[in-house]
C-alpha cells in the first residue's frame, strides 16, 4: 500500500502521545494522518472516513480502547480496518484481550520507532491483501451475476436454476407442450442487400420486442435460429392455456411487426404435443428441444403464408372453444406426416 495514500487514525487522550506517534509516522513517509483525543471522536471519524489503519490507545477516560475496538469489529463496514492497540508496558494482559477481540497487533509505551514501523507496515500489508481479495471476490460475484443473466437469456429460468444447483440439466420428456415457431418473411434477402451492422441491429431490435411479448404471454424462448424464433408454453410448468398463450402471442407478434418503422410480415406455426428437452454440447452448451413434434411445428411455419398463424389440428383441439379458425385443408408436411392445418382468424 502506498504510504502517501494510506489513511491512518491515531487515537489517544494524551496530546504528547498523539504528537509522538504522528511525528514518527510522518518520518516514515505517511502523510494522511488524522487525530482523535477520545473514543467517541474516533468512532465518529471512523463513520465518516475510510481508514486503512487505526492506532488505538487502550486506556481512555470516556470509552476504553477495548470498547472502541469491539464497536469497530462489530460493524461489517469497519471490521476489516487493522487496529494496533497502544498500551503501557504493564497492560500486556489487557492487550491480549484486545487481540482476542480482533486487534491486529499492539505496541507499548514508550514507543520503539523500529518496532512501531514494522508493525504498522505489516498491518498495512495485510490490509492491502484483504483489499485485493475483496476486489477479486467482487469481480467473481459480478462475473457470476453476468453469467446468470446470460444463461437466462438462452435458457428457461427453471433450467438455469437446475444447472446452477447440480452442474447439469437432466434430459426429460415433456408432454402437452405448445410450440411456437416464428420467422421474418424476406429477412434472408434483406441480409444480402444491407450492411452487416444494419442487419444485426434490425434483428436485435425485433427480437427484443418479441422476447418481451413472450414474457407477457408466459412463453419461454428456447433459441433463435437466424431470423426464426423457437418458443414454448407449458414446459417449465404445466399450463392448461399453453396453446391459447401461443395463439394470443402470435396475434401480438403480428401487431408488433406490422407497426415497426419498417414493417415486417411473419410466418407463424403452432403445434402441440410431447418433446424431449435437455442441454446439448460440451464446449458450447445449448438448451434445446427435440422430437417429431418440434419438426412438425417448423413444417407448419414453413407452409404458412405471410402473416398467417397456422395451427395443427392437435393444437386446435385443446382450444376449439376459445380460438376462431378456418381450415386450410389436409397438408403433407416435410416430415411426411399428413394432417389438417387450420388458420387462426
Amino acid at each position: 500500500m502506498n504510504k502517501k495514500e494510506a489513511k491512518i487514525l491515531i487515537v489517544d487522550d494524551i496530546e504528547d502521545n498523539r504528537y509522538t506517534l504522528e511525528r514518527s509516522l510522518k518520518r516514515d513517509g505517511f502523510e494522511n494522518i488524522s487525530l482523535a483525543e477520545c473514543g467517541k471522536e474516533a468512532l465518529d471519524l471512523a463513520n465518516k472516513s475510510k481508514f486503512d489503519l487505526i492506532l488505538l490507545d487502550l486506556m481512555m477516560p470516556d470509552i476504553s480502547g477495548l470498547d472502541v475496538l469491539k464497536q469497530l469489529k462489530g460493524n461489517p463496514v469497519q471490521r476489516n480496518i487493522p487496529v494496533i492497540m497502544v498500551t503501557a508496558s504493564d497492560e500486556v494482559d489487557t492487550a491480549a484481550e484486545c487481540i482476542k477481540n480482533g486487534a491486529d497487533d499492539f505496541v507499548t509505551k514508550p514507543f520503539n520507532r523500529t518496532l512501531l514501523r514494522a508493525r504498522v507496515d505489516a498491518s498495512l500489508d495485510k490490509k492491502g491483501m484483504r483489499d485485493r481479495e475483496e476486489v477479486y471476490l467482487d469481480k467473481v460475484e459480478t462475473d457470476k451475476k453476468k453469467s446468470q443473466q446470460i444463461l437466462k437469456t438462452v435458457m428457461p429460468n427453471s433450467v438455469v436454476s437446475e444447472l446452477q444447483t447440480t452442474g447439469f440439466v437432466r434430459p426429460r420428456r415433456y408432454d402437452e407442450v405448445s410450440i411456437l415457431i416464428c420467422d421474418l418473411v424476406g429477412f434472408t434477402s434483406f441480409c444480402e442487400k444491407n450492411q452487416p451492422e444494419l442487419v444485426i441491429e434490425t434483428l436485435q431490435n425485433i427480437i427484443k420486442l418479441f422476447e418481451n411479448t413472450f414474457l407477457e404471454f408466459k412463453l419461454e424462448k428456447i433459441k433463435t435460429v437466424g431470423d426464426a424464433i423457437v418458443a414454448v408454453s407449458g414446459l417449465s410448468s404445466f399450463d392448461t392455456q399453453s396453446v391459447k398463450n401461443c395463439v394470443d402471442c402470435g396475434y401480438k407478434l403480428k401487431e408488433i411487426a406490422s407497426n415497426l418503422e419498417t414493417p415486417w410480415d411473419l410466418h407463424i406455426g403452432i403445434h402441440y404435443g410431447s418433446l424431449v428437452a435437455g442441454t446439448v454440447g460440451d464446449k458450447t452448451v445449448q438448451y434445446d428441444i427435440l422430437g417429431q413434434n418440434v419438426n412438425i411445428a417448423f413444417n407448419i411455419c414453413d407452409i404458412s403464408e405471410p402473416n398467417q398463424i397456422l395451427i395443427s389440428n392437435d393444437a386446435y383441439m385443446t382450444v376449439r372453444n376459445e380460438v376462431n379458425v378456418k381450415s386450410v385443408g389436409m397438408k403433407r408436411l416435410k416430415s411426411g406426416q399428413e394432417t389438417e392445418i387450420l388458420e387462426c382468424i
